[in-house]
């Protein structure tokens, strides 16, 4: 028992410390075109010819114009490299990626690298084939090691680049996956004017560009990605149920019974209904019968979950599943026969059982929804007959009437179904 005790101890103290000194954790574009042209050091630059910053040679591939090109020609064989100072910088960043798009007019080496306060990061090397465009995600703790780091500047250089051989570099989509703003003091949780979101406001989060139906997702807040849950089924089951279904996932007639009934179900309390979402989506996934099929939905909770804590539960992702699956049904009293029924799993949910304050922002970020459809569900939220549309990339504010617990309405949207669902939350 005291055993328990202790272990109980331990991780309250650990959760306690990591609200504490949780941080704000969002996608910083660094270059996209829009208005968004920096400069490359002269004394870093070894590149032939200065950078032209919006260049429009057409659309290539997934690189839309304009974007960055890095061109010259030189009488011996060498290195080329340049220091891009983009307006977006300094940021400071713990863990998350580098994203960018490259492509050149000829095969390349190709270095990209970070330097900031600590010094001049690792280079990481890709080979980068002529004529094709390439999408980079290089890790921040690869190139800059683990912790917080302020980046103030990004390199870029092609490597071995042969004597009088004229070569473009393009470079577009330039991005920080995990931009951390540290949270501001918080007052009193009255409503009041110490609601206690992050430094910058919840109004400056920018909602990601990821894929939804995309089963990866680079870390957001938290250093590493969480293990995928056990499959239900072994290979050799897999491949059988794969024969008596088109559908990516056969759930057990009992799991399914018990996802319709929490959707059906007019009250919860709020502890059961930040479960719900999680539980019903692992209920899916572990059936799966085939893997990175869709993005897995305990590394999206706890990604929502840390958000939510780094803004003091005063903002939060709706996590959103539209997911079709199967179930086995029984054809006769003794189910010595069966078949699949398919059957679709719409739900909202919310990574907190509490607000804190009379006022909550909720956004639709596409990177906390987990679906295979190239469209996402419509969503309507209401709160005390107040309602409003909640579109994909926006926000939507909510106002509670009084402490204690409170309903929130959530009407998805998909395909010609709608599912409405009643989501309880304690106002403290």
């Amino acid at each position: 028992m005291s055993n328990r005790m202790l272990g109980r101890i331990v991780s309250i103290a650990a959760l306690t410390v990591m609200a504490v000194h949780a941080q704000v954790c969002e996608e910083k574009v660094l270059y996209n075109g829009a208005g968004t042209p920096g400069q490359m050091d002269v004394s870093s630059r070894t590149f032939p010819e200065p950078p032209e910053w919006l260049t429009n040679w057409g659309e290539m591939g997934s690189m839309k114009p304009p974007y960055i090109r890095l061109s010259g020609m030189k009488n011996v064989r060498g290195d080329w490299i340049g220091a891009l100072a983009l307006h977006a910088l300094p940021a400071d960043v713990q863990g998350g990626f580098l994203r960018l798009k490259v492509r050149a007019t000829q095969r390349v080496r190709l270095g990209v690298w970070l330097s900031g306060t600590k010094g001049v990061g690792n280079v990481v090397f890709n080979d980068v084939p002529a004529n094709e465009t390439r999408e980079l995600k290089v890790a921040v703790e690869k190139v800059l090691g683990s912790g917080m780091h302020r980046v103030e500047k990004v390199w870029i250089g092609l490597f071995g680049v042969p004597a009088y051989q004229y070569t473009t570099l393009f470079v577009d989509d330039v991005v920080l996956t995990c931009s951390v703003k540290q949270s501001a003091p918080t007052g009193p949780a009255d409503g009041g004017s110490g609601m206690g979101v992050a430094a910058g406001s919840p109004s400056g989060y920018v909602a990601t560009n990821t894929v939804a139906q995309s089963p990866a997702r680079a870390p957001l807040c938290l250093s590493s990605t969480a293990a995928p849950s056990s499959a239900a089924y072994s290979d050799e089951a897999r491949r059988r149920l794969a024969d008596s279904t088109t559908e990516k996932f056969a759930v057990s007639f009992k799991e399914h019974r018990q996802i319709r009934e929490s959707l059906a179900q007019d009250e919860c309390s709020p502890k059961e209904c930040r479960r719900l979402w999680y539980r019903n989506m692992f209920f899916v996934d572990r059936n799966r019968l085939r893997d990175s099929v869709i993005a897995n939905p305990k590394g999206i909770f706890d990604e929502a979950v840390a958000l939510a804590a780094a803004n003091n539960y005063s903002f939060m992702p709706l996590l959103v599943a539209d997911v079709a699956y199967a179930f086995s049904e029984c054809q006769d009293s003794l189910c010595s026969a069966s078949r699949f029924t398919k059957a679709r799993l719409l739900q909202a949910g919310l990574p907190s059982s509490f607000v804190r304050g009379s006022k909550l922002t909720l956004v639709y970020d596409p990177y906390f929804a987990v679906t295979q459809n190239k469209t996402l569900p419509q969503i309507d939220v209401c709160v005390s007959d107040k309602c409003s549309r909640l579109p994909v990339g926006g926000k939507t504010a909510l106002e509670f009437e009084s402490a204690g617990v409170q309903k929130i309405v959530v009407k998805l949207t998909s395909g010609g179904e709608t599912q409405r669902q009643n989501l309880y939350v304690e106002v403290k």
